[in-house]
């Protein structure tokens, strides 16, 4: 008896603990893991458009575009977000890169509309990144841009869709040139530091790499030779990473055309598309200068004319067109194809067809190249490129990193020493008495004096036509004056007209040094009542030395910023920079500003004055009645007597 209960309460106890174990698999099977999706990184190169989130049913019946989408939109619908994500990700774009005015949610399109972008983006696999508009309406100073620049990088980078090359979130920066080099260095041992994630500058000024990891000309329609203009600027870039031993991001611009004759600009001028030959111009233009990324401008600004969103005039040719160029540029192996740059402080040596050897050499393990493959300074992608083994090539291994993912050889040809990734190599004997070589994996810094002056640039004659020339004035002229001050509003703006349009152009000029205190002029339909407008603190533009490069419009250093509800334009686009630089007057600089936004008080002004203005008069004539009462008609008193 006593051994049958022992038997049921063990077999009790056993469907017990079963029963528990089976209850608590059920629950852990219930509860995720991480409540944050996994974060995508893109690795390779990289295709990217820039794409405008600040379009409503005013922009098309405008008569500022020269074409309109087959589907006319609203930006903040989300079935037209969905709609872009799908047609970009199906040409071939890895990401859509966003202009943002900032973390402000009143009368800001680009912070609303990137929040959904970003949702649909990770809905799709698909990726999104921002365009960091410094000279926008919400950044009156350089803390207001610090502030940002720390909600993007603690808010939205963190969203799994926001766009990482090998880990390390990438920003578009637009008009960085409002501040100063020195400005910059200040913000970003501010904002971050440790330098984990990826900015790109825009512009002719190279003194900007000293912060900045890349660089990005936003237009290259002005150029009579795109291919000069492209490969030029990626020499540039490459020559000043070489120097400065550190790698910089070189992002080539591809563009189907350009046309912003119908903004209202004084110098809007036209490139033609012909039929998607200036399009593949632009991306053989593109891939000979040897990027990093492609980027196209644009996906859909519609203003300047170059999108290649889906139109009614070109249907969806364009959208095709990518598809094949970017395949284009993704299948071909650009750098290691391309010849060795000439006159670089470093140069990669070119290097006889191999011999090829049964086996390892007997005085020591080596490697031997599957393919073409670089060598770097140090066992990272991080490390600038010394030279490269070719497809069958053998060098002398002589140490490892601690993981054994990189090999470091003896530069052939050369008396240098170097890594090669070992993934890409086939090792030719035993590497197991190698000594292990640990270095930092990431960016190297070079302990060498850092000059603050642009690179020296190649002059050329650009020999274009007028309209395809932007001029670059030096100095104000009344005509240009004139220009600024026709461009002011007047009381007969009514809400909801459609928004000012500025050029995108490419790159401006240094801001030079002003003795007068900036000041800030912020409407009451940029910035909400409960905002303080506040005064910016305009740094002075760095006085370095700019290159020659031609310029689309007068862009000057404005020292007074002035957001103007524009009666010329229909939705927002980038800014033109104007200033009347010695004069008395101060200068004005136009901003992009999202859709939709209220085009101020001054009819509501108009009324109340109105009203006030009757109410008097009708107090006035009161008062006349009672102090002077009416008398009989002499007429009327001799009829009484």
């Amino acid at each position: 008896m006593i051994n049958r209960t022992l038997c049921r309460s063990k077999k009790l106890s056993s469907v017990g603990v079963t029963s528990a174990l089976l209850f608590l698999v059920c629950i852990c099977s219930l509860v995720p893991v991480s409540d944050t999706p996994p974060v995508l990184a893109q690795e390779g190169p990289l295709v990217l458009a820039f794409y405008y989130a600040w379009y409503d049913e005013n922009t098309w019946t405008s008569g500022t575009t020269a074409d309109t989408p087959l589907q006319l939109y609203r930006s903040s619908d989300m079935a037209t977000i969905e709609r872009h994500v799908s047609q970009a990700q199906a040409a071939g774009i890895d990401a859509l890169v966003q202009s943002w005015y900032g973390p402000q949610e009143a009368y800001n399109q680009t912070e609303t509309n990137f929040r959904v972008l970003l949702d649909v983006a990770a809905s799709k696999g698909f990726h999104a990144a921002v365009a960091f508009e410094t000279n926008g309406p919400f950044f009156p100073d350089q803390a207001s841009v610090v502030e940002a620049l720390r909600y993007l990088l603690s808010v939205h980078v963190q969203h799994p869709a926001y766009l990482r090359y090998r880990g390390r979130p990438v920003i578009f920066f637009w008009r960085q040139q409002r501040f100063r080099v020195e400005t910059w260095e200040t913000i970003r041992a501010e904002v971050d530091p440790d330098r984990t994630s990826i900015w790109i500058a825009e512009g002719t000024d190279l003194s900007f790499q000293r912060v900045f990891d890349g660089h990005y000309l936003y237009s290259v329609a002005w150029s009579s030779n795109v291919a000069h203009t492209l490969q030029d600027w990626g020499r540039r870039v490459r020559r000043y990473a070489q120097d400065h031993g550190a790698h910089r991001f070189w992002v080539a611009t591809v563009m189907p055309g350009y046309d912003d004759t119908r903004s209202g600009r004084t110098a809007a001028f036209a490139v033609g598309r012909r039929n998607g030959d200036y399009y593949r111009a632009t991306w053989s233009a593109a891939i000979a200068s040897r990027p990093d990324w492609v980027v196209i401008t644009s996906f859909n600004e519609w203003v300047e004319g170059t999108m290649i969103e889906p139109s009614a005039r070109y249907g969806d040719l364009y959208l095709n067109l990518t598809r094949e160029l970017s395949a284009q540029f993704k299948g071909s192996n650009v750098v290691e194809t391309s010849p060795p740059e000439l006159g670089a402080a470093t140069r990669e040596t070119s290097v006889p067809p191999p011999t090829a050897t049964a086996g390892a050499i007997e005085d020591g393990p080596y490697v031997r190249a599957k393919e073409t493959v670089r060598i770097r300074s140090g066992p990272d992608i991080t490390y600038p490129r010394i030279g490269r083994l070719t497809q069958g090539e053998q060098a002398k291994v002589l140490a490892r990193n601690r993981a054994g993912t990189w090999w470091q050889i003896k530069v052939p040809h050369r008396d240098a020493l170097g890594w090669v990734n070992a993934t890409f190599v086939e090792l030719l004997g035993d590497a197991s008495g190698l000594p292990i070589v640990e270095l930092p994996t990431t960016t190297p810094q070079a302990i060498i004096e850092v000059s603050t002056t642009t690179p020296t640039a190649i002059r050329y004659v650009v020999t274009s036509t007028a309209t395809r020339t932007p001029q670059w004035i030096k100095s104000p002229t009344a005509e240009t004056i004139a220009a600024v001050a026709t461009r002011t509003p007047t009381a007969t703006v009514t809400h909801n007209t459609p928004l000012p349009l500025t050029p995108h152009y490419t790159q401006s000029a240094p801001l030079q040094p002003v003795a007068r205190t900036p000041t800030v002029t912020i409407p009451p339909f940029i910035t909400p009542r409960s905002v303080s407008t506040g005064t910016p603190s305009l740094d002075p533009a760095n006085a370095a030395n700019t290159t020659l490069t031609p310029q689309p419009l007068a862009e000057r250093p404005s020292s007074v910023v002035t957001v103007l509800p524009s009666e010329e334009a229909v939705s927002p686009l980038s800014s033109a920079v104007s200033t009347s630089e010695g004069s008395s007057s101060a200068g004005t600089m136009t901003v992009r500003q999202p859709a939709r936004m209220i085009v101020g008080d001054v009819p509501s002004l108009l009324w109340i004055g109105s009203v006030a203005l009757v109410t008097a008069l009708a107090l006035l004539t009161a008062l006349f009645v009672r102090m002077y009462p009416q008398r009989p008609h002499p007429e009327n008193d001799r009829e009484a007597h």
